[in-house]
């Protein structure tokens, strides 16, 4: 794992306390012990191969699970720190997690979490390589991934939203073909959102446009919209305090108005630590709880 972060066995082995020949002959066994190479020596340093590529991911999460190891016994031994590690799309840092927070830390007050945010296939991932322990999503369009479970939570608002002053705001008998004539800001392939645009169109009968930008960063979608007639489509909370300031406001189109449903995404097999299971029963009450989204 080591010598694919850095690129070459003198790094890899100084990161683990190693000599470079020590480094080197495990490296030498394990290639004799597959069978195949791992990495082809150049002089800039070592490219792995497919085959490494391959034993990266059982590597990956075979070092995931033995940090939880560690953590159960601490947890044990009475020294546990309860660090939970939790995936989640944008809108949920404004929503479930404080509140779910909250509440855990009445119960364990020295719970900590280590919150990775991004996009829904992205965190979906996150959990199938054993990088986060669960995740807090978008439900899947295509759950087709069959090492991770999915169970639905709550509901939160999507809509079509842009500047105040877009020419669309005043606009009278607003119609989806008139959301064509301007620039998209979306995020990226693969997002829930991202099939929710494209069904926006598709119910309409009409070709989606292409979207001018594409980031799974809030920021930039949000900053994009507020500097020009950009449209974009996000969670309502997500613009909450636009909203509030009268800077963005939902495009006044019944239409481009719909609800997603949010779900917890988690491995299908394997357990939780204590601390795991606490914040995600903390999120789950709180996504049963309408004010809590």
């Amino acid at each position: 794992m080591s010598i694919m972060r850095l690129g070459s066995i003198n790094s890899a082995a100084q990161s683990q306390g190693m000599t470079q020949p020590a480094l080197s002959r495990s490296l030498k066994r394990l290639e004799d012990r597959l069978g195949v190479p791992l990495f082809v020596r150049h002089s800039t340093g070592m490219e792995p191969t497919r085959f490494a590529r391959v034993l990266r991911d059982y590597a990956e999460l075979m070092e995931f699970e033995s940090d939880r190891v560690v953590e159960e016994i601490k947890l044990l031994n009475g020294a546990a720190t309860g660090l939970v590690r939790l995936g989640i799309v944008p809108s949920v840092a404004q929503t479930l997690l404080p509140r779910a927070l909250e509440r855990a830390r009445r119960q364990s007050p020295g719970i900590q979490v280590r919150v990775v945010e991004g996009s829904g296939d992205h965190m979906i991932a996150a959990v199938s390589r054993g990088e986060v322990d669960f995740a807090v999503v978008g439900m899947p369009h295509d759950p087709s991934d069959h090492t991770v479970s999915v169970t639905p939570l709550g509901m939160e608002g999507v809509c079509v939203a842009a500047r105040s002053g877009h020419p669309l705001m005043s606009k009278r008998d607003l119609t989806i073909d008139d959301l064509r004539a301007y620039p998209w800001a979306l995020p990226e392939k693969g997002n829930v959102i991202w099939y929710g645009f494209h069904a926006l169109f598709n119910r309409a009968y009409m070709e989606p446009p292409v979207p001018a930008v594409s980031s799974n960063s809030v920021l930039v979608l949000k900053s994009m919209v507020l500097n020009d007639d950009y449209l974009t489509m996000m969670t309502r909370v997500v613009f909450a305090i636009e909203e509030r300031e009268g800077l963005m406001a939902p495009v006044p189109l019944e239409a481009a108005s719909w609800e997603r449903r949010l779900a917890i995404a988690r491995r299908a097999t394997g357990t939780m630590l204590p601390a795991a299971r606490l914040l995600l029963r903390e999120l789950q009450e709180a996504g049963q709880d309408p004010a809590g989204i």
